[in-house]
């Protein structure tokens, strides 16, 4: 049989047991999560100015490919297609200049 298992050996095993799981030190680079953003946040005047001239670009070239399909007929869908997806990004970037911009990082600097 083998030996007995002595009063050190139990130690050493609970050191290691402790020593295992213990949380590791933070990697210099990480950072703690930036705190949550007020609850209502209006966007500048220099996004809302932009913000509404996009809306207008969408308007206009959403009408652009309505007139264009009812005008010259359905062989210039393709030119109504471009027209319509113009307009469905600019009307995207609209919104996000409208409502306050995209959040791209939780740091506190950015």
């Amino acid at each position: 049989m083998g030996a007995p298992v002595g009063d050190g050996d139990a130690e050493r095993r609970l050191a290691a047991e402790a020593q295992y799981a213990a949380t590791p030190p933070l990697h210099p680079f990480v950072h703690e999560a930036a705190p949550p953003p007020p609850k209502v946040q209006l966007p500048d005047r220099g996004s809302v100015v932009r913000g509404v001239g996009l809306g207008a670009v969408a308007v206009a070239a959403f009408a652009a490919a309505v007139v264009t399909v009812q005008r010259l007929g359905w062989l210039a869908s393709p030119i109504a297609g471009v027209l319509g997806i113009s307009g469905l990004l600019a009307g995207w970037a609209a919104a996000i200049h409208l409502t306050g911009g995209e959040k791209f990082d939780d740091h506190p600097w950015v």
